[in-house]
């Protein structure tokens, strides 16, 4: 058994799901959950953290909820103008991939101050026709940011289907069915900035521009970000 791990947590059934897996193997988990100004209903998370404490004890869930939106415009407005020109789309060219870098940050910071060294991610293959964040160049990208910090980065339920009837099988039940729901979902906040996004993928990037052309990108642009990430936060540099 390890001490503790770090979770990318939205209170969905994927990040859901990452968490009970870290249980398995470490003390504690700690649940990281991240917001800016486009996101509604925050809070509705702590119903699956509750009932998380209620089933492993107060003492292996800690909660952390931390603010990402002066990072979030750091990295999506930097050099904004030529990289939409470059790739011809303004959602490659950062949004749902800028907030996933603040979030990143946010965890690597986070993780020095508390001798952390395994974070696990709940990124689902289901996503990544239309999230850059969640195709697997990006994630083996960040797992080597995460590397250069002295840290392992993994998303351990990628792969696994029908995340929420996993759950029940952990004996958590404020999950269930969430993967029927769209736009609006019980355990975790809308990002309003998303739904615009996964309907420019759905509807014209992916259909005219091609279902792969997202994660090449995904991973082409992300890597151009890794030095701003280090340029933005100097205190971070290992």
């Amino acid at each position: 058994m390890i001490r503790d791990v770090s979770i990318l947590f939205s209170g969905g059934p994927d990040s859901t799901l990452a968490a009970l897996r870290a249980l398995e193997r470490s003390d504690r988990v700690h649940l990281h959950t991240f917001h800016h100004g486009l996101m509604g209903k925050i809070g509705k998370h702590r119903k699956v953290v509750k009932e998380l404490k209620e089933t492993f004890g107060d003492e292996r869930i800690l909660e952390h909820e931390e603010g990402i939106g002066t990072l979030f415009k750091k990295f999506y407005f930097t050099r904004m103008p030529r990289h939409m020109i470059r790739y011809r789309t303004f959602y490659i060219p950062w949004i749902c991939g800028a907030c996933k870098m603040a979030m990143h940050v946010k965890t690597i910071a986070y993780n020095l101050a508390h001798d952390i060294t395994l974070v696990y991610d709940g990124a689902h293959v289901e996503s990544s026709t239309y999230f850059p964040a969640q195709t697997e160049t990006y994630i083996e990208v960040m797992k080597g940011l995460y590397r250069s910090y002295g840290m392992e980065y993994d998303c351990p339920i990628y792969h696994v289907g029908m995340t929420d009837k996993e759950t029940e099988k952990y004996g958590i039940t404020s999950t269930k069915d969430t993967k029927k729901e769209h736009i609006i979902f019980s355990t975790q906040h809308t990002c309003f900035v998303g739904l615009l996004i996964h309907a420019h993928s759905r509807l014209y990037y992916k259909p005219f521009r091609g279902k792969h052309r997202t994660r090449d990108m995904a991973g082409q642009f992300l890597r151009q970000m890794i030095d701003d990430c280090r340029l933005l936060l100097p205190k971070l540099r290992p």
